[in-house]
């Protein structure tokens, strides 16, 4: 990006009501057409951060039969870049100070809060994008996005939000609030478990005990694979790991090596220091994230690892065998 400072994108000018009205009126598409384009484009921002309005005009197509024109799409898309909603409609020429002029087909639906001091945000989503799908469920379910804090009630957060309930300090008239708090965190901003217990601490959430910090990791790891993701054009992680073929996919559990077991129960390690060090670092899944710091409480309860097998995986974390590495 060449634009000068101070940084700043040339919004489109917001247009009142009745100007709007009258230039929808000569398109000219009916009030029920109308309404559910509006719907559709806040609904594509919420579920994808970021999507072509070429993209968007194929999902609607063929959700929507006969429902509208390309040229009707492009008249109504050109006014409703001047509509005040919860999205932006861009080209790169608008984002970049010497970005190439583009069709209108071409201009991005955006979400707003990835539009701020900067474009950071804005290139968080579109690095996580590469290489992805789009997500695309049903009419029904697409339009359920309208709802900037629409999810799914699947049973992983049902899970997580009981625990919320039951393991934290949060009461249940404020349960919606924090667990929408925490859903959005991870559906739109790709916050990782630092954010997520950095935000807790924030707003004042507390464990009830010391063992449930522990028990958070194994109930919130299910819960944040199974978020529709922003970053993942609507996926979810567990989704986009089963697109991979076996051999090119993240492992979901490594163990610390018998070494590294000892010198935290014997004190030789410090588990906080440790602790602190794996949520700092970079990760390749959050789900070994959380997998480490669960064994850190397990070792810390004096809970005993599981057996290992001759043939299971080696727990120093090798990729070997058991029998082929420290069981030799």
């Amino acid at each position: 990006m060449s634009r000068e400072e101070p940084y700043y994108i040339p919004i489109p000018e917001e247009y009142g009501r009745r100007k709007l009205n009258a230039l929808y009126r000569e398109i000219p598409l009916k009030d029920t057409a109308s309404r559910l384009l509006r719907k559709y484009l806040n609904a594509a921002a919420n579920l994808y951060g970021i999507i072509p309005l070429s993209k968007l005009y194929g999902i609607i197509t063929s959700q929507n039969k006969s429902l509208v024109t390309k040229e009707e799409f492009l008249a109504f898309a050109e006014i409703a870049r001047h509509e005040c909603e919860d999205y932006y409609i861009l080209g790169k020429s608008e984002l970049y100070y010497d970005g190439p002029e583009t069709e209108l087909m071409e201009y991005e639906v955006i979400d707003v809060q990835l539009i701020g001091e900067d474009l950071e945000p804005y290139h968080e989503i579109l690095r996580g994008h590469q290489g992805k799908p789009y997500y695309v469920p049903d009419k029904k379910e697409f339009l359920a996005y309208d709802n900037p804090f629409h999810w799914e009630n699947t049973p992983e957060a049902e899970a997580f939000r009981n625990f919320l309930l039951t393991k934290t300090t949060v009461p249940e008239d404020k349960l919606e609030a924090v667990f929408i708090d925490i859903y959005y965190g991870l559906h739109c901003m790709n916050a990782g478990f630092e954010d997520v217990m950095n935000r807790l601490d924030e707003i004042g959430v507390k464990f009830r005990r010391k063992v449930d910090i522990g028990d958070f990791a194994e109930v919130y790891t299910p819960f944040h694979n199974h978020v529709r993701m922003q970053y993942n054009r609507g996926h979810t992680p567990d989704e986009l790991t089963a697109m991979y073929p076996p051999e090119e996919r993240i492992p979901k559990s490594i163990s610390f090596g018998p070494n590294i077991r000892q010198a935290i129960a014997d004190g030789t390690m410090n588990p906080d220091e440790l602790r602190q060090g794996i949520l700092a670092m970079e990760m390749p899944s959050e789900e070994l994230r959380m997998n480490f710091l669960k064994e850190i409480a397990e070792i810390q309860n004096g809970t005993k690892p599981k057996k290992v097998g001759r043939n299971d995986p080696c727990p120093c974390g090798s990729g070997k065998k058991y029998k082929k590495c420290c069981g030799r």
